[in-house]
C-alpha cells in the first residue's frame, strides 16, 4: 500500500485526524500579515533574521506557513507531509508565492520511513512543528530525525506536553470526534469548545470585558505569534489523532544523549505544544547536559548533573565534582536522585564533595538521574487547611510571595518544589481546579499561599508523613558541570 492509500485507510477507520482537510481550509485566511508573523516567529526561535545559504527542512509542512516563511528567510527548502492534503496545501502556498521556485522542494513522504529520510541527506536547519506526536509512533520519529541534523545544525521541534490523566481525558476526547460521522463531529467539536471556553465567557461577563473575548477570536492570529486561526487551531486539537505526548525533560534528555543542545525552550505548563530548539554540537554518544528552564523537577531545573562514580566512606558518599553550584544565603548543596533528597549537608575536599546520608549507599545511586543543587529548606507545619472540596489543602507563606507565579501567566515561573516525605510530589504550577479534583501530588505557589495534594490524595494532617519545600533564590538558570 503507498502512501496516500495507507493515509486514507487511517482516515477512514477513525485512527487519523485528516489534518490537511483543515489546513486547506485555512489556507483562505492566510494573508500578508499572518505570513510576516510566522516569518517573525521563525526568525525569533532560530536567533536570526537571515537564512540566506542554509537549508531547510520542514517535516510535516501542513499548511506550507513555514516553509513559505523560512523561503521567505532565504533558505533553501525541502518539504514533506504523510498527508496528501498538506502536500497540496504547501503547493498551493508556493504557486502563490514562488512559482516555479526550484529553491523550494515539495514532497509527500513519512517520518517513519527510514529509507526516504536516508535519501535526503542533512540540513541546516530541521523543523517540525507540532508533528511527530502524530506518527502514530513517536519516540521513533524524534529518533529518525537526529541523522538528519549535521554537528552545527539546529532542530526546532514541538511536542504535546504530557499531563498525565488530564492528557489521558484528552484522548478520549480525540478518539470520539474521530469516529462520529462529519455532522455530529461537528456538534461534539462545538460541545467540546463551549465547555472549555465557557469559563473565560463568564469571567468576561462579570467584568464587564466581554469585547476583550471577542477580540481573543478576532485577532488570534495576533495573539498566537504563528499567524494562525484559532477556530481551526481548535479542530485540529480536538481531532488531532495519533495523540502522543512527552514531558519536557523526556525530550530533553532524549537528544541530549547525542550530542544535541538545548538553547531554547517555551514550556506551555499545559495542553499544548512545548516548543524546543537544539543545536548538534556533536556526534551521536556525546552527552550534552542542559538545565531546563520550567522542568517539573527541581534537580533538572537548578541542579548539576552528577555522574558519579559515588563510593561508600565512613560519614556518607564520596563523589568527585569538579565545580559545586554557587550558594545564596540561607542555601546549601542537596543531592537529589531522581526526584529524592537523598542529603542536605556536605563536607568539600579537594576536588570531591562527601555528601552526609545513613539512608543510602553508593549503589543505590547507580543508573539514576542525580543532581546536586543549591537550595533553602523549608518545613511546611501544619494543620493544612482544606480548599475547595477534595485533594487541595493550602498553607501560607508571605515571605515566599515575591517568588510566586504570575497570575494568568507570565514569565516568572515559581522555584518552589514540595517534597512529601522527601520524595518531590510530580507536578508543580498546576492549575487549581486540578489539584483539588485531581490530586495526586499536583501542587502550586500562587502569591503567599502553597497549595498542594498529596500523593495519595490523603489528609497531610493524619498521614503521618512529613512536608518541606526545597527553593532557589537564585535569578539564573544553573549549567552543567562537566
Amino acid at each position: 500500500m503507498n502512501i496516500a492509500d495507507q493515509h486514507k485507510a487511517e482516515v477512514d477507520d477513525g485512527s487519523r485526524f485528516a489534518f490537511g482537510k483543515n489546513w486547506a481550509n485555512f489556507l483562505s485566511s492566510i494573508d500578508d500579515e499572518r505570513i510576516a508573523l510566522a516569518v517573525k516567529s521563525l526568525s525569533s526561535s532560530l536567533a536570526t533574521d537571515d537564512l540566506t545559504g542554509k537549508t531547510f527542512l520542514d517535516i510535516g509542512s501542513g499548511s506550507g506557513l513555514f516553509s513559505l516563511a523560512a523561503r521567505r528567510l532565504g533558505a533553501k527548502v525541502f518539504s514533506f507531509d504523510y498527508d496528501s492534503d498538506s502536500v497540496g496545501c504547501t503547493r498551493e502556498l508556493r504557486r502563490r508565492y514562488f512559482p516555479d521556485d526550484l529553491d523550494w522542494t515539495i514532497e509527500q513522504g513519512s517520518v517513519l520511513d527510514k529509507d526516504y529520510l536516508g535519501k535526503l541527506g542533512t540540513f541546516d536547519v530541521v523543523y517540525s512543528w507540532g508533528v511527530l506526536h502524530h506518527t502514530g509512533s513517536m519516540w521513533e520519529a524524534l529518533a529518525n530525525v537526529k541523522p538528519l541534523v549535521p554537528v552545527g545544525g539546529q532542530l526546532f521541534i514541538a511536542i504535546y506536553n504530557d499531563q498525565g490523566e488530564i492528557t489521558d481525558n484528552w484522548d478520549r476526547v480525540k478518539r470520539r470526534y474521530n469516529q462520529l460521522p462529519a455532522p455530529l463531529a461537528f456538534a461534539y467539536a462545538l460541545w467540546i469548545i463551549g465547555r472549555e471556553e465557557y469559563p473565560a465567557v463568564v469571567s468576561n461577563l462579570r467584568n464587564g470585558t466581554l469585547n476583550q473575548y471577542v477580540r481573543s477570536w478576532r485577532d488570534y492570529a495576533k495573539i498566537s505569534t504563528r499567524g494562525m486561526n484559532r477556530w481551526y487551531d481548535w479542530i485540529d486539537w480536538i481531532g488531532g489523532l495519533p495523540y502522543e505526548r512527552a514531558t519536557i525533560e523526556e525530550i530533553v534528555d532524549f537528544y541530549s544523549i547525542d550530542g544535541f543542545r538545548l538553547t531554547k525552550t517555551f514550556d506551555c505548563s499545559g495542553y499544548g505544544c512545548n516548543e524546543f530548539v537544539f543545536s548538534r554540537d556533536a556526534l551521536s554518544g556525546t552527552v550534552i547536559d542542559t538545565p531546563i528552564k520550567g522542568a517539573n523537577t527541581f534537580g533538572r531545573r537548578f541542579g548539576y548533573r552528577v555522574v558519579g562514580p559515588f563510593a561508600d566512606v565512613a560519614n556518607g558518599l564520596l563523589v568527585e565534582i569538579k565545580a559545586l553550584p554557587p550558594l545564596q544565603d540561607g542555601e546549601t548543596h542537596v543531592l537529589l536522585s531522581d526526584g529524592r533528597i537523598v542529603s542536605e549537608t556536605k563536607l568539600d575536599e579537594p576536588g570531591t564533595c562527601v555528601f552526609l546520608s545513613d539512608r543510602v549507599c553508593a549503589s543505590d545511586l547507580d543508573g539514576k538521574a542525580n543532581f546536586v543543587a543549591p537550595a533553602e529548606t523549608v518545613e511546611l507545619r501544619g494543620p493544612f487547611t482544606r480548599t475547595w472540596r477534595r485533594n487541595m489543602w493550602q498553607v501560607n507563606l508571605p515571605h515566599l510571595a515575591s517568588l510566586a507565579d504570575y497570575p494568568f501567566g507570565g514569565e516568572r515561573v515559581s522555584p518552589v518544589f514540595i517534597f512529601e516525605d522527601d520524595q518531590q510530589l510530580p507536578t508543580p504550577h498546576s492549575m487549581h481546579a486540578d489539584i483539588d479534583r485531581l490530586g495526586e501530588g499536583r501542587f502550586a505557589h500562587w502569591g503567599e499561599h502553597i497549595f498542594f495534594s498529596t500523593s495519595d490524595n490523603s489528609d497531610p494532617n493524619t498521614n503521618g508523613r512529613s512536608y518541606r519545600l526545597l527553593l532557589t533564590r537564585a535569578g539564573h538558570q544553573a549549567s552543567a558541570v562537566k
